[in-house]
Order: C-alpha cells, then structure tokens, then sequence
C-alpha cells in the first residue's frame, strides 16, 4: 500500500476528476491525502481522504464582458497569484513530514505542488484536466484561423512556444504525465513523449460520492420528459443575456429545460417560461442521466460526460480549449458548434436538430463504447501503482 499526495486546483472543474481519481485510489486500498482548501475538502473526506487544508484562493468567474476597472483589476489578481504560489509551498514543505507520500499527483496548475515534491525528491505526476498543449498544436490552430503566412510568423517569432514551454517546464521533471481526455479528443497524442497516458474520462457515477450543492429541483418532471441541461461552465461562464434567450427559445416547447447559471445570479434573469428551472449549480452528473441533449460550453468533463451518456451536444465555447474540444467534438458528429451570440430559435433549431438526427446517435454510440472499453480510473489507478511500486 502506497500513500498518495493530491494536489488538485481549487476550481470545480478540476477538483472533479481528483475526487472520482482518489475515490478509486481509496478503493483499491491505497492511502489519499489531499491539499486543498476548506470549501472542496468535503467531496474528498467523503470518499475517504485524509484532508490537509491550505489557504487556496478560488479563482473567480472570467466575466464575459469585463469592464475596464476588472480588466486593470486582473494585473493586482496575477500578482496574487504569484504570491500565493511562494507562500503555499512553503507551507506544503512544512507539513511535508506530517503528509509523508510516496508519490505525489498535482494538477499542472497547482504549483506549489511540483515545487514541493521537488525539494523532497518525491516522483510526482502532472495532471492535466484537458488536453495537452503543445506548439504544434497552436501553430495548427493559428493556421486554421489565420492561415499559413500568419502561422510562420508566428512560428519564427517564438510566440506559439510560450504558453506550451510554460507547461513544459512544470512536467519536465515528472514520472508520469495524466491527462484526463479520451485520446479522440487529445490534438496530435502522437508528438508526445511516452510518460503522456491520456487516460480520460476520470468520472464515477452520480451516486457514489456526494455533489458539491444540494438543490432542490423538480426531479419527478426532470426523469419523465424530454429533459434539456443548458451550463457553461463555472469559470469562463456566460452572463443573464445568454441565459434569457436560450430560456425563452424553449418557452411552451416540449422540452423541459434546467440550466445552471453559476455565478450568474438566476434572478437576473426575470420570469422565466413555465417549462425553464434556472439554479445558481446543478448536480450535473445526476441531471445528465436523464437529459436528451445538453446544451454546453464544451469543457472537457462535460463533454466526456456527455459522450459518455450518449447525449446530443449543442456546444457554446469561449476558453481556448473548449474550442479546440467543441471542434473536435463537431468533428466526431456528436455534436453542433452554435456561437454565443447567435439568436435564441439558432439553440432551439440546433437542439432539436441533434436530438432528432439518427447520425448523431450513431456517434455517440460508437463513442460512448470507446469511454467504456478506455476505463480510465482503473487505468490511471493502475499507473500510479505501477510507479508508486518502482519508487
């Protein structure tokens, strides 16, 4: 039995392939202790971890029109950043003797993480929540949007090496790199090198841990009907206009609609049609299970969810990575791109149009078969024991 160190990022989307990843860990025997802050302890103590809390700040939602007083607001919140980053190592380090793992996974954007399995000459895992980065990638997305002379610019100035370099630099000295994607989805898998297992999707069924909210919602009306979800995200979210006209779009439709707005406070959306329940969250897992399309910003653990459930997409992406995933999954015909902007009846029309086509629901099929055969929480369980026995 090895004795594992989690170091997830306080952010919903990356704490929930953690807490699925330390509930198998658990499971199979092996001792989980997790470094996060107090208000994402309690999935993680519910699936047995021992918990280290450390103060973590939650990063906010992106606004997806910011003012300029958020704009220059944002060079204080890097500088925070930065700091907080010096400050949680040190106080990792100090608690080192106290957490004595044997190996260490850290999300790739929890720092503190690899700098502290560093110093203790700890092996320690990347993890990453979404596909890889690389500078062929980019460059490839730079050419389909721009095309070839901008892609060499680009290429030549050194600009597409830098977000990629950065990641670089917090895997280089890692055993083993987890990336929670199916490798349908993963751009280019083939130019990375052999410690990359892309081992996605990291879920458990809705009813093996808790949610992270209660919320009361009309469940009898959700699992009878045609159940339609609509959520973008808790971070890089969408505001009250978005919500409105999607809501209203299906208004006296067939569909029954439940959207989770995040922190985009559902009373600002004013009265909503008889057949639309709006909820600031959403257990998300569990209202999927009964949905026949989702409407969503194209994150990587909705879509893999929704792969998953064999449910017809309608994907809204605004991060740069829910486009890449979007188009991918577009790609694959599990799904439609509809931008942000486009009027309310281009969401019905795009709904109604997946839900009903019997080539989406081939796709699904087929893909659905693929995140079952990948069983990436045994998978990835499997490889962390693998380097956890050769330490």
């Amino acid at each position: 039995m090895a004795r594992y160190l989690l170091v997830p990022l306080p952010l919903h989307g990356h704490v929930h392939p953690m807490v699925a990843l330390a509930a198998e860990l658990v499971e199979h025997g092996e001792e989980v202790v997790v470094a996060i802050n107090p208000s994402f302890a309690g999935p993680f103590r519910d699936v047995g971890c021992e918990v280290a809390e450390f103060d973590i700040m939650e990063r906010g939602p992106v606004p997806e029109n910011p003012t300029v007083a958020h704009k220059l607001g944002g060079f204080g919140r890097i500088w925070d950043i930065v700091r907080e980053r010096f400050r949680v190592t040190g106080e990792l380090r100090a608690a080192w003797p106290r957490l004595r793992p044997d190996v260490v996974v850290t999300d790739i954007m929890s720092i503190w993480g690899i700098k502290a399995a560093e110093a203790a000459g700890v092996p320690f895992v990347s993890f990453y929540v979404t596909y890889a980065l690389s500078e062929r990638i980019l460059l490839e997305d730079v050419n389909r949007k721009f095309g070839p002379r901008v892609m060499e610019l680009a290429r030549r100035s050194g600009i597409a090496r830098i977000q990629p370099g950065l990641r670089r630099r917090v895997t280089r000295n890692a055993a083993l790199a987890l990336v929670n994607v199916l490798p349908e989805l993963q751009p280019m898998r083939w130019s990375f090198d052999g410690r990359f297992r892309f081992v996605g999707p990291l879920r458990r069924d809705s009813g093996e841990f808790q949610e992270f909210h209660e919320v009361d919602l009309p469940w009898e009306r959700i699992r009878s009907g045609r159940t339609l979800y609509v959520s973008t995200g808790t971070l890089f979210t969408r505001g009250a206009e978005f919500f409105r006209k999607v809501a209203w779009a299906f208004g006296g439709s067939e569909w029954f609609v439940v959207m989770a707005t995040s922190h985009t406070d559902p009373a600002e959306l004013g009265e909503l049609p008889e057949n639309v329940v709006a909820r600031r969250y959403v257990p998300q897992s569990a209202v999927l299970e009964h949905c026949s399309a989702f409407i969503t910003h194209g994150g990587m653990n909705s879509a893999l969810e929704g792969l998953a459930l064999r449910i017809p997409m309608v994907l809204v992406p605004r991060a740069y990575d829910q486009r890449g995933i979007a188009r991918r999954v577009a790609e694959l015909g599990a799904g439609v791109i509809v931008e942000a902007g486009s009027p309310g009846r281009a969401f019905r029309e795009a709904v109604d149009r997946v839900a009903a086509a019997d080539e989406v629901a081939a796709a699904l099929e087929q893909l659905s078969g693929r995140v079952a055969q990948a069983n990436g929480l045994a998978t990835a369980v499997e490889e962390l024991r693998k380097l956890a026995a050769d330490r």
